[in-house]
């Protein structure tokens, strides 16, 4: 188990030594270790601890309050109530306390906030890139990452299904290339594209080069569009355009989307979401209606 030295926690928390003493020695939020020296060590969990206690303190809570909270035993955390509304610090706490009943109040909160294609583009994006970063700094395991993308996935997967088309719309093919995982923007991409009145057909992650040509020569869809997450993704991305180019307008995504359109003579979708998924449903109603 990893254990901080207390200038560690304050760079990862961003509260300062003196604050974090105060607050252990006034409220008793964390119980921390010590060295023979008399150093305080701190757990990963009280590195979360105190993490969700200065998130609540900087939304105006006064720390005798914010330490109450955060002091609530595991037995009890689903009473713990996210914020009002929810930040992405509410998804990386979930993340961090494995808190099923706390992680659906923070996405039911999330999600009522507006209409779905802010709440994507406005939210979610930016509360997952905010977790991954909490992940790259060692404050949430691939575990917890996995445990709040999983729960976020079904809530897509519910509203995909929920837009299901009526039929005679053109057909689009959404998908990830080979040896590309990262799905949550590109599912949340073809459900906007969905409510667009789009018949989206998606593949989902980590799909093989043969298994993109079979699709477009089952369909004949009016276009292909697949999603480039990370540089990592931009070599597999590469071999499905080279592969469809001769079959189908092919259209990129993501964020690392640019390295492919400037080496393939492919379209580039905007990182708005629900922008990219308006503009592309307008382009094929008005391409549909000039066919042949």
């Amino acid at each position: 188990m990893s254990r901080y030295r207390m200038y560690q926690v304050a760079e990862l928390t961003g509260v300062a030594p003196a604050t974090l003493r105060a607050w252990e020695n006034r409220y008793g939020v964390v119980a921390t270790a010590r060295t023979r020296q008399n150093h305080r060590l701190y757990s990963e969990a009280d590195v979360a601890t105190l993490t969700r206690m200065a998130e609540l303190v900087g939304q105006g809570m006064s720390a005798s309050r914010a330490a109450k909270q955060v002091s609530l035993p595991a037995a009890s955390a689903a009473i713990a109530e996210p914020s009002s509304p929810p930040t992405s610090f509410d998804l990386v706490w979930a993340a961090q306390t494995f808190d099923p009943v706390f992680l659906d109040r923070v996405l039911d909160g999330a999600f009522a906030a507006g209409e779905l294609e802010d709440v994507l583009d406005g939210w979610v994006m930016p509360a997952l890139a905010d977790l991954g970063k909490a992940w790259g700094e060692g404050r949430v395991d691939v575990a917890g990452e996995h445990f709040v993308s999983g729960a976020v996935n079904r809530r897509l997967s519910g509203y995909f299904e929920a837009a299901r088309p009526k039929g005679g719309g053109p057909v689009v093919v959404v998908g990830l290339p080979p040896r590309a995982y990262h799905q949550l923007a590109v599912l949340a991409f073809a459900v906007c594209l969905r409510r667009c009145g789009v018949d989206v057909r998606y593949l989902g992650a980590d799909v093989p080069v043969e298994g993109w040509v079979r699709t477009v020569e089952v369909l004949s869809p009016a276009a292909a569009v697949v999603a480039v997450p990370t540089a990592m993704d931009v070599k597999p991305a590469g071999e499905v355009v080279r592969e469809l180019e001769p079959m189908v307008r092919v259209i990129v995504g993501g964020g690392a989307a640019a390295a492919v359109a400037e080496r393939h003579p492919v379209t580039q979708l905007p990182m708005s979401l629900a922008g990219a998924a308006r503009d592309l449903a307008t382009q094929l109603t008005a391409a549909a209606l000039v066919a042949p």
